[in-house]
């Protein structure tokens, strides 16, 4: 696998265990980390940005199996209005939808996804050992340390009932040399929604950046707004589009 390596669109992702966490976050450091971007947070809850913390395994991809983590800011284009009505755009079909992922941290397990990722959508894709396990009523993430093995952030929690709820579509914005890019995800799966998770984030080390960040946006160690969850997740990424 190199950079030069073509794929043909969109690309698929057949089995996939899926997690996705929303949190309250700080508004001062989502608009430092906003800035420049020509975005801003799409979603608040009592004046408060949210976070999107995705804890995902792919089983079976067009990238080949592997472990992530997502860190990113639920946005809209500045020239959009700030509504609470934009809740009501997880649900909007992608060729109108303004709401997207702007992701800040993405490691990954595999060299392969990473290339991938920065060479296609330019997300921000590094390469860190991550270890999911994934249980019925309990989730554990652990991302450690390349090196040493050492934690560096854990991801734990009980699940709680689960209520289903529709399949939601994605869409991420992205910035490939320079050109921000909004890439609309088709998602087929069977979401729950678990009103009652326990799922917090806590900080082992200090130093990385990932840690820093969750720090900054002042999610560690908080109750989520609202965890979704999919053991029988499958998408198709399409090509990032030019957005202005």
């Amino acid at each position: 696998m190199n950079s030069s390596t073509a794929y043909s669109f969109p690309v698929e992702f057949r089995n996939v265990d899926y997690v996705a966490a929303l949190y309250m976050g700080n508004k001062k450091a989502v608009e430092e980390k906003l800035l420049g971007t020509g975005l801003k947070a799409g979603l608040s809850l009592n004046g408060n940005p949210i976070i999107a913390v995705g804890l995902i395994e792919y089983k079976d991809s067009d990238l080949g199996a592997y472990n992530e983590v997502i860190l990113a800011i639920p946005v809209v284009p500045i020239s959009e209005p700030s509504s609470i009505l934009n809740w009501l755009q997880l649900y909007t079909p992608l060729h109108k939808r303004k709401l997207g992922q702007y992701i800040l941290h993405i490691p990954v397990t595999s060299n392969q996804s990473m290339i991938a990722g920065r060479d296609i959508w330019g997300y921000p894709k590094i390469v860190a050992n991550i270890e999911h396990r994934f249980l019925k009523n309990h989730i554990t993430t652990k991302i450690t340390d390349t090196t040493t093995s050492k934690d560096q952030v854990i991801c734990e929690g009980s699940m709680g009932v689960g209520i289903p709820i529709p399949s939601m579509d994605l869409m991420t914005y992205s910035f490939l040399n320079s050109i921000r890019l909004c890439t609309h995800v088709d998602v087929d799966a069977q979401m729950n929604w678990h009103p009652f998770s326990s799922l917090k984030i806590t900080i082992q080390d200090v130093n990385n950046p990932i840690s820093k960040d969750l720090i900054e946006l002042n999610v560690v160690n908080k109750k989520p707004v609202v965890v979704i969850r999919a053991s029988q997740f499958k998408a198709k990424f399409n090509e990032g589009l030019k957005n202005n």
